[in-house]
C-alpha cells in the first residue's frame, strides 16, 4: 500500500514540475545582483530601463516596470522566460497577466512560443494574433492569451515588451491549463472546421503531407465543449501549425474585421524616390496590403508617377528599386507601379498541381496592365514609359523582402540589364490564395510554387546576383548597387 502512496506522489509531483512559472509575480529579488530579474531573462537595450517598482504594482510588493525615451518607434525591450511542459498530449493553456502603461507611442505585447524536442517552434500565440492592441496610458487590466501546446512539446517560452517611447507595468503573470466541459462541439462547429479543412484538403499545395488521422484525433480532443464559431479558432490555429510542420510558412487567418479592413482601407505606407548622385534614380516600393480597388490604383498610378518625375527631371544614367523593406500584401499594385522599368510581356509563373499535372499560370505587364490569364488586376490609366529603357536596374532585396515584395523581385529576373543585390529574401515564395469562410473570415492558403522566366522555381528564398552583407551604419548594399550602376 505504502508502495502505491509513494509511487502516487512522484507521479504528482512529476507533473506539479511542469508548467510552473517562476516568479510569475515578481517578488522575488537576488539582493546581490539587484539588476537581475530571477526567473525571468532579458538583454538591457539602449535607450531602455527594465527594473522592479515597488510603487506602481496590481498586487504583492513589486511589478515590472519597462520604459524608454529618446528612441525609435521600431526599437522595443523584451523579457521572457522559458517553463517546461508535458508533451504527451494535446493541451488548452491560457496565459494571463495584468498590464498598465502610460503614453505608449508605439505598442506593448505578450507573445508564447511552443517548442518541441528538436528546438523547433511549433506553435506561437500573441497579443498581435489575437487582435489585441494596447498604447497610450491605460488603468490595470487582465489580459489573457490561449495557446495550444501540440504533442511532443517540450517547454513554453512567454515574453513581453515594450516598442517605442513610453512606460508600461507588467504584474501576476499565470498559465494554466484550461479546464474543457465534458461534452461534444456543437454542430456548429463540426461544421465551420470540417468546412476549414476542406478548403486546405482541396487546394493546398502540401495536403499530400498532412497527417490527416493524426490531425482529426487531436481536433476530436480539442473540440471538446466549443459551442461557437468564435471558439474554433484554437482549432483552425492547430490546423494552420500543422501546415507549418510540413513546410508551409506562409498560409494564414484573416478574422472577419482584418478581412473588412483589407478590402476598405489603403495601405499607410507610401513609395518614396529621389535622385541619387551620378544620375541614379531610387524609387522604394514598401508592401501593401489593402484589397481597395481605388487604394490600389491609387499606389500604382504614385510608383508610376515618381519614376516619370525623376526621368523627365533628370538626365538618368541608371535605377535603383529597393524592395528591403517590402513585408508583402498586394502584389499586383506593386508590379503595375513597376511597370515603366519591367519588361512588357510574362514576368514570371504560378505553378501548382492537379491531379499529377503541373499548371502554369503567367502574370504580365503590358501598357499600364498588370494582370495574369484570368484577366487584368490592375490599369494604370496615364501609364508611362521611359525615355531610354536600357538603362541598367539593381533591385535591392532582403531578410525582409517577403511574399509579394519577392514576387516584384522575381519580375525583374532574366532582364538582360538587371542584377539583384542584397541578402537571400524571406522565404515566403508560395503564391497564396484568398478563400472566404463562412463567418466572414479568409484563409490566405499555399496553393502553389512561383518561378521566374527563366522557369527557375523558388522553393525558398531568392538569392541575389550580388552578396552584400546589411550594415546598421553603412549602407553596403545601396553603395553596391551605385558602384555597379555607375
Amino acid at each position: 500500500m505504502s508502495k502505491i502512496v509513494l509511487l502516487s506522489l512522484f507521479i504528482l509531483t512529476g507533473f506539479l514540475g511542469y508548467s510552473q512559472m517562476k516568479n510569475a509575480g515578481f517578488e522575488s529579488i537576488n539582493t546581490s545582483y539587484p539588476d537581475s530579474l530571477p526567473g525571468w531573462f532579458f538583454k538591457g537595450k539602449p535607450g531602455f530601463k527594465i527594473n522592479l517598482d515597488d510603487k506602481i504594482k496590481f498586487e504583492g510588493n513589486f511589478s515590472l516596470k519597462v520604459s524608454a525615451d529618446k528612441i525609435d518607434a521600431g526599437q522595443f525591450q523584451s523579457f521572457s522566460q522559458e517553463i517546461a511542459v508535458e508533451g504527451s498530449r494535446v493541451q488548452r493553456k491560457l496565459i494571463s497577466c495584468h498590464i498598465k502603461t502610460a503614453d505608449v507611442m508605439a505598442k506593448i505585447g505578450v507573445w508564447c512560443q511552443v517548442w518541441d524536442e528538436k528546438d523547433k517552434v511549433i506553435g506561437f500565440e500573441s497579443f498581435d494574433t489575437q487582435n489585441i492592441v494596447i498604447h497610450g496610458t491605460t488603468d490595470w487590466k487582465k489580459y489573457t492569451l490561449p495557446i495550444t501546446v501540440l504533442e511532443g512539446a517540450k517547454k513554453i517560452v512567454v515574453g513581453g515588451f515594450l516598442m517605442g517611447k513610453g512606460l508600461v507595468w507588467f504584474d501576476d503573470f499565470r498559465l494554466e491549463e484550461v479546464q474543457v466541459m465534458n461534452m461534444p462541439p456543437s454542430a456548429e462547429v463540426v461544421k465551420y472546421i470540417d468546412e476549414f479543412n476542406g478548403v486546405i484538403k482541396k487546394n493546398s499545395i502540401y495536403k499530400d503531407s498532412l497527417d490527416w488521422k493524426r490531425i482529426n484525433r487531436d481536433i476530436a480532443a480539442l473540440s471538446n465543449g466549443l459551442q461557437t464559431v468564435s471558439d474554433t479558432r484554437v482549432l483552425t490555429d492547430y490546423v494552420i501549425r500543422e501546415l507549418r510542420k510540413v513546410g508551409d510558412n506562409h498560409s494564414f487567418i484573416q478574422n472577419k474585421i482584418q478581412t473588412q479592413v483589407s478590402a476598405t482601407g489603403a495601405s499607410p505606407e507610401k513609395p518614396i524616390s529621389k535622385l541619387l548622385e551620378n544620375g541614379i534614380g531610387y524609387i522604394m516600393v514598401p508592401g501593401f496590403s489593402s484589397a481597395h480597388y481605388p487604394s490600389i490604383l491609387e499606389f500604382a498610378t504614385a510608383i508610376q508617377n515618381q519614376i516619370k518625375k525623376l526621368d523627365q527631371e533628370n538626365d538618368i544614367k541608371g535605377w535603383i528599386v529597393d524592395l528591403r523593406t517590402n513585408t508583402g500584401g498586394n502584389m499586383h499594385p506593386m508590379i503595375a507601379g513597376l511597370g515603366p522599368l519591367l519588361r512588357e510581356g510574362d514576368l514570371g509563373y504560378f505553378i501548382s498541381r492537379d491531379r499529377n499535372r503541373e499548371k502554369r499560370q503567367r502574370w504580365y505587364y503590358k501598357e499600364g496592365r498588370e494582370g495574369t490569364e484570368k484577366g487584368t488586376n490592375v490599369r494604370v490609366n496615364s501609364y508611362y514609359k521611359l525615355k531610354d529603357n536600357k538603362n541598367k536596374i539593381a533591385v535591392l532585396i532582403g531578410n525582409r523582402t517577403c511574399s509579394s515584395g519577392e514576387m516584384a523581385a522575381i519580375s525583374f529576373i532574366g532582364a538582360h540589364n538587371t542584377r539583384l543585390f542584397g541578402e537571400p529574401s524571406g522565404g515566403y515564395v508560395t503564391s497564396n490564395s484568398m478563400f472566404w469562410l463562412s463567418d466572414g473570415a479568409t484563409l490566405l492558403l499555399a496553393t502553389g510554387f512561383v518561378s521566374d522566366t527563366n522557369k527557375k522555381i523558388y522553393w525558398e528564398r531568392i538569392i541575389p546576383d550580388v552578396m552584400v552583407k546589411s550594415d546598421s551604419d553603412a549602407d553596403l548594399i545601396l553603395k553596391a548597387a551605385e558602384e555597379w550602376l555607375h
